[in-house]
């Protein structure tokens, strides 16, 4: 039964997280390195079935789920219908004749046939068992996972899948024929992947046609190991997915209700290093729809239409339903969180501060905040209230729920409330903090370039006499980065005093690569709020080039060679370029910390004295070069070679010895013998 990777790709779209990278055979797929590495390598046709989402490579006009959980919760049967109208339908068959290109013979030549179509289905639902859903439910308290916790927990059943699909090669096209390939089946029939410029769309009636497509998929998922359901968190991945309905029959549960709703937007799904939301605290932008109702039996039944396009990758989106049989709870007032900042925490900052502009101070993001408060309700749902003391009509609470302080900044010390408070107005109280501008720097000789080390003069500003006491708990570290990397802070601490003398500060940087340095301030002790900033500051960090030297060099015969070792400061990866008489001649091997050219035949040069050079060069583009003049009249004159000059007056007639009548065309033989050999130093 001939197999062949396209099926998937209709189907991806019908199933929760479904891939399209797999193999046409995959009983020969460890034969044939070619075809693993077509779609990104992987050793079986299981690893071939799970790389990416359908929605990255293909749009779907719409697609309708149906998704039944069984009474004991342990697994859930899905029904789905995909339909596929007007230009899609063109793009798809376009699609899968240039996959089946790369599969089997009659794929890629502009006709898909029934055979092909026959093909696509056989592999289907094998490739589907080994795909991740986008689904996942837990039993006990709700959550929101974290690092060790994979929500796509339900599977596919072995052999619980089938697929079918309706009209992806239509019978009554306006084109269609009998199959042109060798070994094509007795009633095989294909038609162009072009659309006709003549064609019907009419979708009013039954008749097949060229514009319509449906898919369709049943089967059924393990839901593993669900042993109450006292609470139960549903989640739901909808990154990359939009036009498309689910709706999810809960079986009877006496008194089964939606304790909460949250739409969690912004995961990245590139780097998988988005933290973990608080359950509550996701914001969301409304553009998933969830809503509920309960069937003549008393069952629950979910209603959900995702909406997050391709655009938006790679910011995910999940979403989250937690269910429960417990009442809801008495409406309390909300409280501030143990891991909240006390009465009189002291937020310190520095007059440099990057954050510090026309926005004001960035005082701590949603991500914080949303910790600081308990309530039996969502946290996202209470209204953070936070006011300068000597502007309360202003909110410092932005659209993004970062709090911005717009403080003077000249200001030594600046006084602020928080408090939140609930949909029935109550309030968990006012606290009162400070924002204290504790230091400022500025570099000894006023260049931003550096070289192994950072050097910054700091000086304490002049602190309200009151927050004298408090300066000496007060921890100061320097970090640095290069741009969108993770800062690394130095041992040494700033020391901070009363008064405001300065103090020079030392880092090494050997360990930054040569380029943009981004320095930070990491501020923390008891009183105050640990927080971290970007210093206004831009520095370069200015690197060395490679260091090169040679170990031996010398003739054999005709052929001339050299050998050395390199090394470089920064740590970059080296490029080596050797020249000839100042023509790039490529031809330096490397291998470690060693580089070799040669051996260079000098038959094909002119004899007489030549200059080799080798040139080593970082990833900044500094570069160093090693000169080595040598002579080849000797080396060659042993090998029985002419070098003796022509003699101008004998009219031409006579052929020159080839090493010396074309010296040009020499070089430019050995450029592209020995250019051949360039590759980059490890």
């Amino acid at each position: 039964m001939s197999r062949t990777p396209a099926v998937t790709m209709m189907f991806l779209l019908l199933i929760s997280y479904v891939t399209y990278d797999w193999p046409a055979t995959p009983k020969s797929l460890d034969e044939d390195p070619d075809r693993m590495e077509q779609f990104g390598g992987g050793s079986t046709f299981e690893a071939q079935c799970s790389k990416s989402s359908f929605e990255d490579v293909f749009t779907y006009t719409w697609a309708e789920f149906n998704v039944s959980v069984a009474s004991n919760w342990r697994s859930a049967q899905i029904e789905a219908v995909a339909w596929v109208n007007g230009t899609m339908a063109d793009d798809f068959r376009i699609f899968l004749d240039d996959l089946l290109a790369r599969f089997i013979p009659s794929g890629g030549d502009g006709w898909l046939s029934s055979d092909e179509r026959e093909a696509v289905r056989a592999v289907a639902a094998d490739c589907v068992e080994y795909t991740m859903t986008r689904v996942g439910v837990r039993d006990g308290v709700h959550h929101r996972g974290g690092p060790a916790v994979d929500w796509r927990n339900a599977t596919w059943v072995e052999d619980g899948v089938s697929i079918d699909e309706w009209n992806m090669v239509p019978e009554n096209h306006e084109s269609v024929r009998s199959c042109t390939n060798i070994g094509s089946s007795q009633n095989c029939y294909e038609v162009p992947v072009e659309p006709s410029q003549s064609r019907d769309c009419d979708t009013n009636n039954e008749l097949q046609d060229e514009c319509r497509i449906e898919l369709m998929l049943s089967g059924t998922v393990d839901l593993h190991n669900i042993e109450s359901v006292e609470t139960l968190t549903l989640a739901m991945n909808v990154s990359n997915i939009s036009r498309a309905t689910y709706t999810v029959n809960a079986p009877f549960v006496d008194g089964m209700r939606l304790a909460l709703f949250e739409e969690c937007e912004g995961r990245d799904l590139l780097t998988g290093k988005s933290p973990t939301p608080l359950r509550g605290s996701c914001i969301g932008d409304g553009s998933s729809k969830a809503s509920h109702h309960y069937d003549d039996q008393g069952a629950m039944v979910l209603n959900i239409e995702p909406n997050r396009s391709s655009s938006f990758w790679p910011s995910g989106e999940d979403l989250f339903f937690d269910l429960t049989t417990i009442s809801p709870p008495v409406d309390q007032a909300p409280i501030w969180s143990s891991t909240s900042p006390p009465e009189g925490t002291i937020w310190a900052y520095s007059s440099n501060s990057k954050y510090v502009d026309s926005s004001g101070l960035n005082i701590a993001d949603w991500s914080d905040v949303s910790s600081w408060f308990i309530d039996e309700g969502p946290v996202s749902s209470l209204e953070i209230n936070c006011f300068l003391e000597e502007d309360s009509d202003i909110n410092m609470v932005s659209d993004s729920r970062t709090i911005i302080a717009n403080i003077d900044e000249e200001a030594m010390s600046t006084s602020f409330m928080c408090s939140a408070e609930d949909i029935s107005g109550q309030s968990t109280g006012f606290r009162n903090f400070t924002a204290l501008n504790v230091i400022s720097f500025s570099r000894p000789d006023g260049f931003n370039e550096i070289h192994d080390n950072i050097e910054l003069i700091f000086r304490n500003t002049s602190i309200p006499e009151f927050y004298h006491a408090k300066i000496a708990d007060l921890e100061v570290r320097v970090g640095v980065s290069s741009p969108f990397g993770e800062p690394i802070f130095f041992d040494n601490p700033i020391v901070l005093h009363e008064s405001a003398e300065s103090q020079n500060f030392t880092g090494e940087l050997s360990f930054l690569p040569p380029g943009v340095v981004e320095t930070w301030l990491d501020f923390s002790g008891p009183g105050f709020y640990e927080r971290i900033e970007m210093l206004d500051l831009e520095l370069y960090k200015v690197g060395d080039p490679p260091v090169l030297s040679v170990l031996e060099s010398g003739w054999t015969d005709t052929s001339w060679q050299m050998r050395g070792v390199f090394s470089e400061p920064d740590g970059e990866k080296v490029s080596f370029t050797m020249f000839i008489d100042g023509i790039n001649m490529g031809s330096v091997q490397s291998t470690g910390n060693t580089w070799s050219v040669g051996p260079v035949n000098f038959e094909l040069f002119e004899i007489g004295p030549h200059t080799i050079s080798v040139r080593a060069c970082d990833e900044s583009g500094l570069c160093s070069f090693i000169d080595m003049e040598i002579d080849s009249t000797l080396p060659l004159a042993k090998d029985g070679h002419e070098y003796d000059a022509p003699d101008d007056t004998d009219g031409g007639g006579g052929m020159l010895p080839f090493p010396v009548y074309s010296s040009m065309w020499g070089i430019v033989a050995a450029a592209f013998i020995y250019g051949k050999g360039r590759r980059e130093g490890i």
